[in-house]
């Protein structure tokens, strides 16, 4: 069986913004809602490049003695001129990032990536990660990574959904995936739990 937890990394220092390419920090080196990892056995470790998810794996990969796996196509969508910057209703932008909400097909971050191109890397990077191997993967990513991930596994049209804009992925989280062997397809075990819910024997 090969086993695959989609885990949020911890909360982050800063305002209340878009934070996709903009490499911030997270709040607490070792942030209590990923201690639970401290207690489960993984044979990968796969980590985004930015700090906020590639600092906790690579505590999880040293305890485990297994190599860190870093794959730049597992970034957060570039929201450009946005990006890290606070929120702030009487922005100039405000308007556009209120469509882009509601929209976020048909409007792309000035300066930014579209969400076709986002969508597009994610998926492609999945897809050679995923190569069926035995054994249990632990994946720390980001939450609009982890949204596009679980809709392409349900067969979800974004297009036509509002699962990006109601779908909470909470800090720490876990959205587990797996399958039986190479023939068999995905299943989604639970999305967004608390992993402090979990414990050795529920694997």
């Amino acid at each position: 069986m090969q086993q695959i937890d989609l885990v949020r990394h911890g909360p982050v220092a800063g305002p209340a913004a878009l934070y996709g390419w903009t490499d911030v920090a997270l709040q607490q080196s070792a942030p209590a809602c990923l201690d639970w990892l401290n207690k489960q056995n993984y044979q990968q470790v796969l980590s985004s490049p930015l700090q906020r998810c590639r600092h906790s794996a690579a505590a999880q990969a040293q305890r485990l003695q297994l190599l860190l796996v870093v794959e730049p196509d597992f970034k957060e969508m570039n929201f450009g001129r946005w990006d890290g910057v606070p929120f702030d209703e009487q922005s100039p932008d405000w308007p556009l990032q209120q469509d882009f909400w509601q929209r976020p097909f048909a409007i792309t971050p000035p300066a930014g990536g579209s969400l076709t191109e986002f969508q597009q890397r994610v998926l492609q990077a999945f897809e050679r990660h995923s190569q069926y191997q035995s054994g249990r993967a632990l994946w720390l990513l980001h939450g609009g990574v982890i949204r596009l991930l679980l809709a392409h596994l349900l067969h979800i049209d974004l297009r036509h959904s509002h699962w990006l804009q109601q779908l909470s992925i909470g800090y720490g989280s876990v959205s587990r995936i797996s399958r039986y062997n190479e023939q068999s397809p995905w299943q989604v075990h639970c999305i967004a739990a608390p992993g402090f819910s979990f414990s050795q024997q529920d694997f």
